[in-house]
């Protein structure tokens, strides 16, 4: 006998589970369960928490002026609590960061650059670009005005090469399109033929089998009649004449399979995007930079202390204390709240005196950080685009480190500024070492075989590149942890500790990213809130 539909177990979407968490339990609760399914909080909030009641008069202190320090100051200062922020850069940010003509990075042996590009020109040396799922950036973009634009992230008019190949194909550069439809075109004509051949037939019946082919002819660019490939004008064309009588586009000839095979080229692209590497991401206009000085604007004055460098944390019973030092006059001073967040990257946290607890310590000790730099060169002519009709996105060599990321923005413009690198690891390490001249020239040199005469013609003598692992107050680029530390030591983070509490990317399931340090914010101002008006 059939069970009465109100005896039936009824499904809840991940969404309808996630969304009565937080009802409630708030952001906390919603990190546990997003945690309990192995993936940590990826943005899950849309919204901050909705803290009831006021405590006017609460103090805290907040060290770190990056998106995660701003965030917990703005969201705070709206429900009444008094917050200083000491920040020891001359302005804010933390790791969301544009160069552009004036901007300036001291490394940690207290050398200097500072970059010299043209007015307009920028270049996001940090923070880049953003998924559409990052909803608790997009949050603050709304709710501050801030203007965006598209950032294509991958364009199929851009180059591919590899010198190391094997075969006919090594060192010959080609379009991504060509050898994405040629792959996926040959791929779709031998599947499709197994399946007219009776190989699938256990697996498949007749009108699977009808549905699966005609799915191949539209993917593959098929032939109907002999499933075979012979090309798509969807991969480049052999010619163009617009004023022909008959179909003007005629496609060019496809690479033969067994090359392709051969040179592995095709092994560098996927069939569909991964979330968070969409082809379409966004970028606020004028450089991500915008993102950090709209916090600035929203928050009140005299919030944010600059140039104050934390000397010490200190906590009782009652409170926090932290000396810190004017890097200005030298000075030192000393700021008093009730609570402290600390968002400073664990690189730095680590070799403080703090009054924390062993368990505590050895958590802020234990993850790496990524050794992450970057280079860009400014073109005074936009060749890519006028020459080769590439609006955005990248080319490649497949050399680890180096990269041709065209800018999405000044279309048409006259000058731009091309990414020349993207480095980690070891090749970071070699990069931040040699000087920004060599850096150039080792990039140009690279470039030149993806862009022929272009590169070393047009560079106009201006460059900037940055090393996070060696850049004062970071001395790394986003914390990794491996998963069994991640596992042990994250949720004693998470966690208030006496007076202090933690928020930061290294926190979320999204280090490395923006919204990794917002969402982490509102967790914690949740518990500090709660701690205080229970007081």
């Amino acid at each position: 006998m059939a069970k009465d539909s109100s005896e039936r177990p009824q499904s809840v979407s991940k969404r309808q589970f996630l969304e009565a968490a937080a009802a409630v339990g708030g952001a906390s609760a919603v990190m546990t369960a997003l945690d309990g399914w192995g993936i940590g909080f990826a943005s899950a909030a849309e919204a901050p928490p909705n803290l009831t009641g006021r405590s006017n008069g609460t103090k805290v202190l907040i060290l770190g002026g990056g998106l995660s320090g701003m965030t917990a100051a703005y969201e705070l200062g709206l429900r009444g609590y008094d917050c200083q922020i000491l920040e020891a850069r001359s302005f804010a940010g933390g790791r969301c960061q544009s160069s552009r003509k004036g901007f300036k990075t001291t490394e940690v042996d207290g050398s200097t650059r500072t970059c010299d590009f043209d007015e307009g020109q920028y270049f996001n040396h940090g923070a880049w670009r953003l998924p559409s799922y990052h909803h608790a950036v997009f949050h603050y973009v709304r709710k501050f005005g801030i203007p965006m634009q598209i950032m294509v992230q991958e364009n199929d008019a851009g180059y591919i090469q590899n010198d190391s190949a094997e075969g006919p194909l090594a060192g010959r550069r080609f379009r991504m399109r060509e050898i994405k439809a040629d792959m996926r075109g040959y791929t779709a004509e031998l599947l499709a033929k197994l399946v007219d051949q009776g190989a699938l037939d256990k697996e498949l019946n007749g009108q699977d089998k009808e549905q699966l082919t005609d799915y191949l002819v539209r993917e593959g660019f098929l032939e109907f009649r002999d499933l075979s490939y012979k090309g798509t004008h969807h991969r480049g064309l052999a010619s163009f004449d617009p004023m022909a009588a008959m179909d003007p586009n005629t496609a060019s000839k496809p690479l033969a399979l067994k090359a392709l095979l051969q040179s592995g080229l095709g092994n560098s692209f996927q069939g569909v995007t991964t979330v968070d590497h969409p082809h379409t991401m966004y970028q606020p206009i004028g450089g991500m930079d915008q993102i950090a000085k709209a916090f600035e604007r929203n928050l009140a004055d005299g919030v944010i202390t600059y140039n104050a460098e934390v000397q010490e944390l200190k906590q009782d019973a009652k409170g926090v204390t932290v000396p810190y030092r004017d890097t200005v006059t030298g000075e030192v001073r000393v700021a008093k709240a009730d609570y402290c967040i600390t968002t400073l990257p664990l690189s730095i946290l680590r070799k403080l005196p703090t009054e924390l607890s062993d368990r505590c310590k050895a958590a802020i000790a234990t993850p790496s950080l990524s050794t992450v730099g970057k280079l860009a060169l400014q073109m005074n002519r936009r060749f890519w685009e006028e020459d080769d009709d590439i609006y955005g996105g990248a080319s490649t060599l497949g050399i680890p480190g180096h990269t041709v990321i065209y800018p999405s923005y000044g279309y048409f413009g006259k000058k731009g500024v091309i990414q020349s690198a993207y480095a980690f690891g070891r090749v970071a390490e070699t990069l931040g070492e040699m000087p920004l001249n060599d850096q150039v020239e080792q990039a140009i040199e690279r470039s030149e075989r993806i862009h022929p005469g272009q590169f070393g013609k047009h560079y106009d003598g201006k460059a900037f590149s940055i090393a996070w692992h060696r850049t004062r107050y970071n001395e790394g680029g986003w914390t990794t942890w491996s998963p069994k530390d991640r596992q042990e030591h994250v949720p004693v983070l998470r966690e208030p500790q006496g007076r202090v509490y933690f928020a930061g990317d290294y926190i979320s399931a999204l280090a490395g990213w923006q919204v990794g340090a917002i969402e982490s914010a509102w967790a914690q101002i949740e518990k500090v809130h709660a701690s205080a008006t229970a007081a």
